[in-house]
């Protein structure tokens, strides 16, 4: 009487279909993160606030103090972009390795994450935003625009290539 063994590919795709599992990893990395980055954001905000409401803002060699105080509310403005983008990531990798595909019909359409391709164009999208918030950071930082050098404007060169990254995914997806 000989037993019968299970083919050792199916073997190898129960190990595959398994494996999925460790995404789980990632998407609570990511969730602990968002919610660490939307705190930040939250703080930074609120001490904007406080800072204005009792008058301690105090201006920063030549910049006024409403520039310093916009310059700090977009550093907020950045947290809460990483916090999104982070949230994004948690949820695109939970539809794509543990959701079922029935699930996504139900969700906006924002919401649906069809392939890493689809996710990795979405990223990119917050990434181009989250560099033009901090190119502009920079700039109001700055006390003058007089002289502009290679690192000033390695931002806007790379929002430019990355849009036309994403451009290029869209013009694929469509052929």
């Amino acid at each position: 009487m000989s037993t019968s063994e299970p083919p050792k590919t199916d073997l190898l795709l129960k190990i595959i279909k398994w494996s999925r599992f460790s995404s789980i990893l990632a998407i609570a990395s990511s969730l602990i993160s968002a919610i660490f980055m939307f705190g930040l954001g939250t703080v930074d905000t609120v001490k904007v606030f406080i800072r204005v409401a009792t008058g301690n803002e105090v201006a920063r060699g030549q910049v006024e103090s409403s520039i310093i105080i916009i310059v700090d509310l977009l550093e907020a403005l950045d947290d809460f972009l990483v916090a999104l983008a982070l949230l994004y990531f948690a949820w695109g990798i939970y539809s794509l390795f543990l959701g079922a595909k029935d699930d996504l019909v139900n969700y906006a359409s924002w919401l649906r994450v069809n392939s890493i391709t689809n996710l990795k164009k979405t990223l990119l999208e917050i990434l181009v935003v989250l560099l033009t918030v901090v190119f502009i950071k920079g700039i109001l930082e700055s006390e003058t625009i007089k002289i502009l050098t290679w690192n000033v404007l390695v931002i806007p060169i790379s929002i430019i290539a990355i849009a036309l990254s994403i451009r290029l995914i869209l013009t694929e997806k469509e052929s």
